[in-house]
């Protein structure tokens, strides 16, 4: 880039404004989109490896898996192409810093606030497997925190598309590709990475968000690659001992050394996160705790006559890092009777001894699992053998979400309940659902009016007459607050049999809509697809080159794709006018005049070298060659070089004979020096 006031234009479209970051292999640049007037960032290949076609070839792919990514939380990718010597993208300018920058800030944050950013880097990673594309770097320098508030993820640098083999993906078998701090056991040991490795990059991340420091640290990449596969991290709640247990439980399922043991994809990890936000039960913390239910926990071995039974074995280091160790059980077993074989006494002792630990086991697994002050784990109560409504208002009380389901059964009261799921005294979460099985009444009940309340509310308040609450829809609604109820049916008012379903309708929030990735479409499929139904935006269109897109295709529109905006918004559609290159005309013959206007009419300039002729040739004045083949593309502003005939002199008038040779000369006029011009 020059340096100076006067500043450097890339394609002579992007004029850059100043540096903003450097990467491994590139610099980032603020510039300004002068065609659509916009900021943008442009990163611009390193030169010395623009002469590397692996490097090229690895930077197209970036461009390419990023513009086919239109999602709200990853930055949109615009244009790419050859600058000078080097190569060059065009990328959406994010105002803000990245999560790396805000750590070195602040430290560490609030385990709401790591859910926060967690649960939009989610939404991002879903929508890119879904395409088919691995990210395998990410880390807090590639998460961005716009100054709105926007969380975007950056760098698809090293992305791998689904399916595609090691060749195709400029890696070998064995290679690591990505950040040593933060990418997974099956990275680190040069296996081909999928999208729960993804996964466990961004459990890597929320825990560095709430620790202050990431699981793994050492003097070399080589070190903490070998502590990602084999050793298990500190306890989070060791480092932030606020930190709710729900969240430790989601970081330490991220943290799995086998991906199998991770969440499934991203959706379930940022639902996860959701709950979290909301206060709800997590699948993680649930899913450990039926961990400890199912599998036998290892206690400490009992002494059996003396003979000590065999040591247990060791734990696996890819055992989740909150484990908890069982209560030393000293068992004193009765001695054995001498009918019984010696070897099957042996089985029975074990099989006893086995029983105690997993009861014992299992049972300080659960209470370590539940101890920490301020639990939110609580007895279900009770409510058999009470009337509907009073059971409704005594699982509310306690903190639980009714769910009544009626059944009708003889010798039982109307509106009676008989049955419950979870069983009295079972320890679960706070605002878990009971189920209550109830005889319903032979009378009818009046609904009440939900429109307006939450999903929670509207089951309360019809669980209090025996109905419940199922979401059939969601609806955009400009009135409605997102997360509230729109409609129902029946309708309020109406009288029904007690255990009916009442259908809701959700509101979804407001009324815009993402703009829809038209790339690559023909401008009237485009047009028709935005101004049509449910869009109905306001087309207008600009011209753009590009080396990429074939002429009459879109290139982008603005605002960018992805974006959310109102219905009847305007919307720029950028099509493609292809290359740009203009054909060389045919000047052979052609006026000096009339050449040069055709140049100039198609943005050429001439450089012209005079070539003498006889005075008397048709060719003097006219073009004589061209340096360009007619018909050969080039650039606008590309240089001809013509040749064009000029006439010589006249000769003077000479008469010749065999004798003599008489040259025709004027006399001076008299009274003058004598000096006359020629004739």
């Amino acid at each position: 880039m020059s340096g100076g006031d006067e500043r450097s234009v890339i394609n002579e479209r992007y004029e850059i404004e100043r540096r903003i970051g450097r990467g491994g292999m590139a610099d980032v640049f603020l510039a300004r989109d002068v065609l659509l007037d916009r900021p943008v960032a442009i990163k611009v290949l390193f030169p010395e490896f623009a002469t590397d076609p692996a490097f090229v070839e690895r930077f197209r792919r970036e461009a390419q898996a990023a513009a086919n990514l239109a999602h709200p939380n990853i930055v949109a990718v615009y244009d790419w192409g050859r600058a000078g010597n080097t190569y060059f993208m065009a990328m959406e300018y994010v105002a803000g810093r990245t999560l790396a920058d805000l750590l070195r800030a602040n430290g560490a944050l609030t385990a709401q606030q790591a859910a926060m950013i967690g649960l939009e880097v989610a939404a991002a990673l879903a929508f890119a497997h879904h395409s088919g594309v691995v990210h395998r770097d990410i880390k807090p320098a590639n998460i961005l925190l716009g100054q709105g508030g926007q969380v975007k993820v950056a760098d698809f640098g090293i992305t791998r598309a689904l399916g595609a083999s090691v060749e195709a993906n400029l890696t070998q078998a064995g290679a690591v590709m990505g950040t040593a701090t933060y990418f997974s056991p099956e990275q680190a040991q040069g296996g081909q990475p999928d999208p729960r490795s993804d996964l466990y990059s961004l459990g890597v991340v929320l825990y560095e968000m709430v620790a202050g420091q990431p699981p793994f640290a050492a003097d070399s990449p080589v070190g903490v690659a070998y502590k990602q596969v084999h050793e298990a991290p500190t306890a989070l709640r060791s480092l932030a001992p606020e930190v709710p247990r729900p969240f430790e439980a989601i970081v330490a399922r991220l943290l799995a050394k086998q991906p199998a043991a991770r969440y499934a994809n991203a959706e379930a990890l940022r639902d996860d996160l959701r709950r979290f936000r909301e206060g709800l039960p997590v699948q993680a913390l649930e899913s450990l705790r039926r961990t400890a239910s199912d599998e036998p926990t290892q206690a400490i071995p009992a002494t059996v006559q003396g003979r000590p039974a065999p040591p247990p074995p060791p734990p696996s280091p890819a055992m989740a890092p909150t484990q908890a160790l069982p209560r030393q059980v000293r068992v004193t077993e009765p001695p054995i009777e001498e009918t019984l074989p010696r070897r099957a006494g042996w089985f029975l002792i074990g099989a006893v001894v086995v029983a105690v630990a997993l009861v014992l086991g299992g049972f300080g697994l659960y209470r370590v699992l539940t101890s920490d002050q301020g639990s939110t784990i609580l007895s279900v109560p009770d409510v058999r053998n009470r009337s509907l409504r009073d059971a409704t208002t005594v699982l509310i009380d306690a903190g639980f979400n009714p769910a009544p389901v009626a059944v009708e059964r003889e010798g039982v009261g109307d509106d009676i309940v008989f049955d419950q799921d979870p069983a009295p005294e079972t320890p679960v979460e706070r605002g878990a659902t009971v189920t209550i099985t109830y005889n319903p009444a032979a009378q009818p009940v009046i609904i009440p009016a939900v429109v307006g309340l939450t999903l929670d509310e509207a089951n309360q308040a019809l669980a209090a007459v025996g109905l419940r609450a199922v979401v059939v829809d969601l609806a955009e609604s400009a009135e409605v607050e997102e997360g509230r109820i729109v409609s129902q049916n029946p309708a309020a008012q109406a009288s029904t049999r007690p255990g009916t379903t009442i259908e809701v309708v959700l509101s979804a929030g407001g009324t815009q809509l993402a703009v829809p990735n038209v790339r690559g479409q023909l401008e009237a499929d485009a047009t028709a697809l935005l101004s049509g139904e449910p869009y109905g935006f306001i087309v207008t269109r600009a011209e753009q080159p590009s080396d990429t897109v074939p002429a009459g295709a879109v290139i982008a529109t603005e605002p960018p794709i992805g974006t959310p905006l109102a219905r009847g918004q305007a919307v720029v559609v950028v099509i493609s006018t292809g290359t740009g290159k203009v054909p060389m005309p045919s000047l052979i013959g052609l006026d000096q005049d009339e050449a040069e206007a055709l140049l100039t009419e198609l943005d050429l300039f001439a450089d012209i070298t005079f070539v003498t002729v006889p005075f008397d040739s048709p060719d003097a004045g006219r073009v004589l060659s061209q340096d360009l083949a007619p018909a050969a593309l080039v650039d606008p502003g590309t240089v001809v070089k013509l040749r064009v005939g000029a006439a010589a002199p006249e000769p003077t008038t000479t008469t010749t004979s065999t004798t003599t040779t008489t040259t025709t000369t004027l006399a001076p006029e008299p009274g003058t020096d004598g000096t006359q011009p020629t004739g």
